[in-house]
């Protein structure tokens, strides 16, 4: 909730405060409080009838308004006061409200006199220099707030009051959780639009359902936005030890090396390089970003397995080196903790942080963030430089609340570089368009082609119960047979119905073998997998819940109804790329079983195959 000051020669303020002690001259406060939605419309109103038409406007929030005197006794405070009382009754559901204007100092805001006592706690300077890099480029909610408070050791109103006095200060905003946006709404968390409209006993109201897994929002919540980095970057060091002179407050003097533990393949290197030089452009001699908005992005379209992570980390070091602020993301969170110990493995001595729906610390400082998608919603004009690995998978691909808060983490002038190999439809067009550049990654680094899959036709329908009758049934039996001689099997099945029977049916044909299956809804689907990545399963039937992530020695792929919608060709593509994966098995199979050869079956075909003869022309494959 946010207050009402007004002094006795009318000036008028916000703040979240009860007894804020930041005015010019001493001033009453309205109980109880009011969203601040409410409270900035009921200001400007305010403001508007004191001054007329002609003379009102817009003005800052905090730290004194309207500081021009009254002309005459009609308008200072007390017809201030008046006004705002009277404003308030014209809403029906806000005239039995017990409203009051009290001295700014009154001994019922217990809580501030509490924070009198423990000021020492938050007025020093280390103190202060540590919230500022655990809130910079930040966009908080009440909730994310009173964590915060926890993990500083202070307390929610010791929090509130380090808030407010940068909002003074013009380093940070309040600003409603979600806003007027012409007839509509708009969350100023996600940027989503279609939210939930309801009437509130201050007039109509919006809750945001897009982001509620962070907590849920509405227009009459707020949120307290900090301001990004500083534009200043330094020049690189040439020794062999850096130090990270980031401009992110709290991070800056920390010894770290980048020491890549293995030497990249030849294809990586040129990818590398490729990445490091599209950073690198339009930085001026000391890393500084010339001119404004230009804002650029790539899309580094890589083979499965290929290893695009590792060939943006010399990027990474150069933008740290240059105390730029670097952030790595991804949809999932199995993705992002499988990076977090390649990162600290290659960036010995570099503070992460690390940033999931279960992550025990989310406001830790840091020059080189690690986070699901989601979380991004939380940072505002926050980084330099964004990675996006997996830019086509769920939940980030089809969202525009999660590529908003991708677009507001990214500081003006900054870069973003897409990690895929399943590039969407529109980040191809956008590549031929000429609005985004391309590198490629077309070999592993094994230096082996990707085993390119095979198409193989059935005449009906693979639905268990009926899926293994007559010679259909056989002929698919002994194909999968035959992969299962190869190695592990994983078979894809377009439906989560599918699983349990299709492992039933197996378990009966080939009781040698232990056979299990999972779904996203399985509740024992953590201890399979772990099992699964152990080689105790011979066949794991699964829905595209596996089509990423995983990587099994010597797998094979065998896909039912290959041409069923759910399978588009990205799907495809990256279940035929858990084969071949490794230097011990660089080799495979992957059928995919169809009544037809569907355009999505055609294109992750022709995909493979374009991307191999590609790396075989660069020299980069010897088959």
């Amino acid at each position: 909730m946010f207050y009402f000051f007004v002094a006795d020669s009318g000036e008028m303020t916000l703040s979240p405060l009860i007894d804020d002690k930041h005015l010019a001259e001493e001033a009453e406060v309205l109980r109880p409080g009011l969203p601040l939605s409410f409270a900035q419309s009921l200001l400007e109103e305010i403001d508007e009838q004191r001054k007329g038409p002609e003379r009102g406007g817009v003005w800052p929030l905090w730290g004194g308004c309207s500081r021009e005197k009254a002309e005459d006794k009609k308008r200072d405070g007390a017809w201030v006061k008046r006004a705002i009382l009277r404003t308030l009754k014209s809403y029906p559901g806000l005239r039995e409200q017990n409203w009051r204007w009290e001295k700014g100092n009154s001994p019922e805001a217990s809580w501030q006199n509490e924070l009198k006592d423990n000021l020492r706690s938050i007025t020093d300077k280390e103190g202060v220099q540590d919230f500022l890099a655990r809130t910079e480029g930040r966009l908080l909610a009440k909730a994310d707030l009173e964590r915060l408070g926890q993990e500083c050791g202070l307390s929610y109103p010791e929090i509130l009051n380090l808030c407010h006095e940068q909002a003074r200060k013009g380093d940070a905003q309040w600003i409603p959780a979600v806003t007027r946006e012409g007839k509509g709404w708009r969350c100023e968390r996600c940027g989503e639009t279609k939210v939930e409209e309801w009437i509130s006993i201050y007039g109509p109201a919006a809750t945001c359902p897009a982001c509620t897994a962070l907590g849920a929002v509405s227009s009459l919540h707020e949120l307290y936005r900090s301001g990004g980095p500083s534009q200043t970057m330094v020049s690189s060091s040439t020794e062999a030890d850096h130090l990270s002179y980031s401009s992110f407050s709290g991070c800056g003097n920390i010894a770290w090396e980048f020491s890549p533990r293995w030497e990249l393949s030849p294809a990586q290197k040129l990818a590398a390089q490729q990445v490091l030089e599209f950073v690198k452009e339009g930085a001026g001699e000391r890393g500084v970003i010339q001119g404004r908005n230009v804002e650029k992005e790539v899309l580094l379209w890589a083979a499965c397995g290929a290893g695009k992570t590792e060939v943006c980390f010399p990027a990474a070091a150069w933008a740290l080196e240059q105390g730029k602020k670097v952030l790595f993301a991804a949809p999932r969170q199995d993705v992002v903790l499988d990076v977090a110990p390649r990162l600290q493995g290659d960036f010995p001595g570099l503070k992460l942080s690390v940033l999931t729906g279960t992550s025990q610390e989310r406001f830790t400082p840091a020059p080189f963030v690690l986070a699901t998608t989601h979380q991004i919603l939380r940072f505002y004009q926050a980084f330099d430089l964004i990675f996006l690995d997996e830019m086509d998978a769920f939940p980030y691909y089809g969202s525009t609340a999660l590529a908003w808060g991708m677009d507001r983490a990214l500081r003006t002038g900054g870069k973003r570089a897409y990690l895929t190999a399943t590039p969407s439809r529109e980040s191809l067009e956008k590549v031929k368009a000429g609005r985004m550049e391309l590198i490629r990654l077309t070999a592993r680094h094994h230096g082996k082609a990707v085993p390119l899959p095979q198409w193989r036709k059935i005449g009906g329908s693979m639905a268990p119960e009926h899926g293994c009758s007559g010679e259909q049934g056989e002929k698919v039996l002994q194909w999968l047979k035959e992969l299962a001689l190869w190695g592990p099997v994983l078979l894809f099945v377009p439906k989560i119905s599918w699983v349990n029977p299709w492992v039933e049916i197996l378990k009966k044909e080939f009781p040698q073998w232990s056979i299990s299956g999972s779904y996203s809804a399985d509740p024992n689907r953590t201890e399979k997998i772990a099992a699964l990545r152990e080689g105790r399963f011979r066949i794991f039937v699964c829905t595209s819940i596996l089509e990423r992530g995983v990587t099994l020695p010597n797998a094979q792929i065998m896909v039912l109804e290959a041409d069923h919608g759910v399978f588009d060709e990205r799907a495809l593509v990256q279940m035929a790329g858990r084969v071949g994966r490794t230097q011990e098995n660089p080799t495979g199979n992957a059928f995919f079983l169809s009544r037809q050869k569907s355009a999505a079956i055609a294109k992750a075909i022709y995909w493979i195959k374009e991307q191999n003869e590609l790396a075989f022309a660069q020299g980069l494959i010897d088959n």
